[in-house]
């Protein structure tokens, strides 16, 4: 890299690159070698081309790599995950997911110092990290928070990552309807059957249809606290049990003496230190398992095309057969559902048949 010549008596002091220019300053990029008109005024033009050198000549700045003032995105990255996700209370699952983004932003933009990045260099490294508007919307998210963490220990003074346009993605997975729920119950196992039921008629998610005890039912009620939310919005969940719900419980109840409503016999009995740690019960079904078996059936009928819907569909068959069949308000479908609010009800019920409300008119003519 090149160096700007020895100064003469007269330059003595003068930033390295900085040189007169006719009646002002000019100042010649250390590696390019391209010159830039700095002005006339000498303390503006000395103090540009300090931190030009700074940022452009080996060495960097070596003051703060001594007192560590020289921050990077990595540093960010890592107050991040100490600071802020313990208190998220994220899920296993979404947990494991931020993980995967938040490794690729350290490896590719770790080395940056946080406070020369800008807005323009993460909307490019974005667009060719991935095409996919989901993940560039995680990306977004998490650059958002990373950079955050950094504006508020007073390392920028601003967030570039708060600027990024939002990333919009449509669903692609199919709705589930009624005649595909029959045709995949009707092919389905006993105890398949029994947690579409349940998911249909209770609308919870497949992680607590998998975690259902019979000891959950008591005093006409299902008592259930949904695992996705437990830990951020306190939601405990009292569901009236109906004779066609306490019909099903009772079906649940066969030869196979479990603690959960939803259970089979192992194909093979495992050796108990080869069982899956989830699992409490020799019983038990777990979530993913109850996916799996879902998806099997569904692609034996060869059902939903390239997007086919998935178990956690149920929900949203089950909320608008509650708005069509039963009468029942956005706002009992929002409540049994769990939803913190009537937009995410919305979501869910997209792409079903919404029915018409009678209303009738409240005022006179005067």
């Amino acid at each position: 890299m090149a160096m700007g010549r020895s100064r003469t008596r007269a330059r003595a002091g003068w930033p390295d690159n900085l040189y007169p220019n006719r009646d002002g300053f000019k100042y010649r990029h250390p590696v390019s070698r391209k010159e830039t008109w700095m002005g006339r005024d000498k303390a503006l033009a000395f103090a540009a081309a300090r931190k030009l050198n700074t940022l452009l000549m080996p060495g960097g700045d070596l003051v703060a790599k001594v007192t560590g003032a020289q921050k990077t995105v990595a540093d960010a990255v890592q107050l991040f995950r100490e600071d802020e996700i313990p208190s998220r209370g994220w899920k296993p699952k979404t947990a494991a997911w931020y993980d995967v983004f938040l490794g690729q932003i350290n490896a590719d933009l770790g080395p940056d110092a946080v406070a020369d990045v800008t807005v323009n260099a993460l909307a490019v490294w974005i667009r060719g990290k991935t095409s996919s508007a989901r993940s560039r919307q995680t990306y977004r998210l998490l650059l958002d928070w990373i950079f955050g963490c950094a504006l508020q220990e007073g390392w920028i003074d601003e967030n570039p990552a708060a600027q990024l346009r939002k990333f919009h993605h449509t669903r692609q997975r199919e709705r589930l309807t009624l005649d595909g729920y029959k045709a995949i119950h009707g092919a389905a196992p006993a105890w398949l059957q029994n947690a579409m039921d349940l998911s249909l008629v209770t609308l919870l998610r497949r992680e607590d249809i998998a975690a259902l005890a019979f000891a959950d039912h008591h005093d006409d009620a299902l008592w259930v606290v949904p695992e996705k939310t437990d830990a951020s919005t306190m939601l405990k969940l009292k569901i009236a049990v109906t004779d066609e719900l306490a019909a099903l419980i009772k079906r649940c109840r066969d030869d196979v003496l479990s603690p959960y409503m939803v259970h089979r016999l192992p194909g093979k009995a495992r050796p108990k230190q080869s069982q899956a740690k989830a699992r409490r019960h020799h019983t038990q079904v777990l979530p993913e398992q109850i996916t799996r078996a879902f998806a099997d059936v569904r692609d034996s009928l060869e059902l939903g095309g390239d997007n086919p819907p998935t178990f956690h569909e149920i929900r949203s068959l089950g909320g608008a057969l509650l708005m069509t069949e039963r009468g029942w308000s956005k706002t009992q479908v929002q409540a049994l559902m769990g939803h913190a609010s009537e937009a995410m009800t919305t979501v869910y019920l997209e792409g079903h048949e919404v029915p018409w409300i009678e209303v009738a008119p409240g005022l006179s003519l005067p």
